[in-house]
């Protein structure tokens, strides 16, 4: 018992530090969505790719509809859908991934949706992301059948012959404008926002309780008469 309260705040402590991380690293990425956007390079350092995180970035190239990934499923205004990777072949030959954004259910068969299955060159503007982390609770994605919970760009990138490089499409339009893409069948980008989940404080809290408690129960077991 007298490990506990030592132990404890220990670990909220150690909750503080990753609290002061978090906060540090969405200023970061705010800094970066809040720049213009830049020209994705022709090559790109794959080591460097993360310090372009949210950055803003354009470039253009040809969709490979054959080789559509499906992620989800996920919910867009109440309703079930996926959200829609296709690799996207740039002029100097290179692939890369692009998160093109949400269709429903049923609107998953590309013949549903030709409106959507853009062809020829194409600009692209977007995020720079990279893949999400897996939870405990989520299944693991199977490639083979082409069912992905949770973003995994490496293995994505493998499986369609591209560079693990992803751009998330944004859209910034009206509810009539998205409404109106959905009933289309074409992909709905998301809005441009930085999206991490920081619970490091409430993780904190918790700990120093359970240390400030566990301390307590111990003050009044030593101070027990025999």
């Amino acid at each position: 018992l007298a490990l506990i309260p030592i132990l404890t705040f220990g670990l909220g402590t150690w909750q503080v530090a990753r609290l002061r991380w978090k906060i540090k690293l969405i200023e970061d990425y705010e800094d970066r969505l809040s720049k213009p956007s830049i020209n994705l390079p022709k090559r790109i350092k794959l080591d460097n790719l993360k310090s372009y995180f949210y950055r803003r970035v354009k470039t253009s190239g040809k969709f490979r509809h054959d080789q559509e990934l499906y992620l989800g499923p996920r919910t867009f205004n109440s309703k079930l859908g996926y959200y829609v990777v296709t690799p996207l072949e740039r002029e100097n030959g290179t692939t890369i991934l692009v998160k093109r954004g949400w269709i429903s259910k049923e609107k998953i068969d590309p013949s549903t949706r030709s409106a959507g299955q853009i062809q020829g060159d194409i600009l692209i503007e977007g995020l720079l992301k990279g893949s999400e982390k897996k939870t405990w609770f989520v299944p693991e994605n199977n490639p083979e059948k082409n069912q992905w919970y949770w973003l995994d760009v490496d293995t994505m990138a493998q499986r369609t012959g591209s560079q693990p490089i992803l751009i998330e499409q944004n859209l910034e339009g009206s509810p009539f404008i998205t409404n109106q893409l959905i009933q289309d069948g074409i992909p709905v980008g998301k809005t441009p926002s930085v999206e991490l989940r920081n619970t490091h404080l409430q993780y904190a809290i918790t700990w120093y309780t359970l240390s400030a408690a566990t301390s307590i129960m111990l003050y009044i077991l030593l101070k027990k008469p025999p």
